[in-house]
Protein backbone atom coordinates (compact mmCIF):
# COMPACT_ATOMS: atom_id res chain seq x y z
CA UNK A 1 0.00 0.00 0.00
CA UNK A 2 1.17 3.20 -1.21
CA UNK A 3 1.55 6.46 1.52
CA UNK A 4 0.04 9.53 1.07
CA UNK A 5 3.70 10.95 -0.15
CA UNK A 6 3.67 8.54 -2.25
CA UNK A 7 0.18 8.65 -3.88
CA UNK A 8 0.92 12.77 -3.91
CA UNK A 9 3.72 12.22 -5.95
CA UNK A 10 2.67 9.76 -8.35
CA UNK A 11 -0.47 12.12 -8.87
CA UNK A 12 1.66 14.90 -9.68
CA UNK A 13 3.94 13.27 -11.84
CA UNK A 14 7.00 13.47 -9.59
CA UNK A 15 9.58 10.73 -9.33
CA UNK A 16 12.65 12.77 -8.25
CA UNK A 17 13.89 15.94 -6.75
CA UNK A 18 16.86 17.63 -7.83
CA UNK A 19 19.37 17.64 -5.07
CA UNK A 20 20.27 21.10 -4.66
CA UNK A 21 16.64 22.19 -4.76
CA UNK A 22 15.77 19.29 -1.50
CA UNK A 23 19.60 20.59 0.32
CA UNK A 24 18.16 24.36 -0.26
CA UNK A 25 15.22 23.07 1.63
CA UNK A 26 16.32 21.57 4.59
CA UNK A 27 18.24 24.84 5.14
CA UNK A 28 15.26 26.73 4.32
CA UNK A 29 13.59 25.04 7.26
CA UNK A 30 16.46 25.20 9.82
CA UNK A 31 18.60 22.09 9.47
CA UNK A 32 22.31 22.66 9.10
CA UNK A 33 25.56 20.64 7.26
CA UNK A 34 26.81 17.80 10.20
CA UNK A 35 29.33 15.92 8.09
CA UNK A 36 29.83 13.56 5.50
CA UNK A 37 30.48 9.92 5.50
CA UNK A 38 31.22 8.35 2.36
CA UNK A 39 29.05 9.89 -0.57
CA UNK A 40 26.12 10.62 2.19
CA UNK A 41 25.96 14.47 3.61
CA UNK A 42 24.08 14.58 6.98
CA UNK A 43 22.23 17.88 8.13
CA UNK A 44 20.47 18.46 11.56
CA UNK A 45 19.29 20.76 13.37
CA UNK A 46 22.29 22.90 15.60
CA UNK A 47 23.40 21.83 18.62
CA UNK A 48 21.24 23.61 21.21
CA UNK A 49 18.19 23.52 19.18
CA UNK A 50 14.75 22.44 20.60
CA UNK A 51 14.00 20.12 17.60
CA UNK A 52 17.42 18.34 17.31
CA UNK A 53 16.88 14.74 15.52
CA UNK A 54 18.04 11.66 17.46
CA UNK A 55 18.53 10.99 13.48
CA UNK A 56 20.21 12.79 10.76
CA UNK A 57 19.11 13.73 7.73
CA UNK A 58 21.12 11.92 4.90
CA UNK A 59 21.42 12.99 1.55
CA UNK A 60 23.35 11.28 -1.51
CA UNK A 61 24.90 14.40 -3.41
CA UNK A 62 26.51 11.44 -5.72
CA UNK A 63 23.54 11.74 -7.59
CA UNK A 64 21.91 14.11 -9.38
CA UNK A 65 18.48 13.57 -8.22
CA UNK A 66 17.13 12.41 -4.69
CA UNK A 67 14.16 9.45 -5.29
CA UNK A 68 10.91 9.75 -3.95
CA UNK A 69 11.80 6.75 -1.48
CA UNK A 70 14.86 8.57 0.12
CA UNK A 71 12.26 11.83 0.68
CA UNK A 72 9.90 9.96 2.25
CA UNK A 73 12.55 8.32 4.29
CA UNK A 74 13.44 12.20 5.69
CA UNK A 75 10.01 13.37 6.06
CA UNK A 76 9.70 10.95 8.12
CA UNK A 77 12.70 11.39 9.93
CA UNK A 78 11.78 15.14 10.11
CA UNK A 79 8.07 14.08 11.43
CA UNK A 80 6.32 15.62 8.64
Amino acid sequence: MKTGVFRFAEKMGVKQVPTSKFIAWLESIGLRYERTRASHDHYNYPKGHPKRLTRTVTVRTKYKDIPILHIHTNLKTLGI
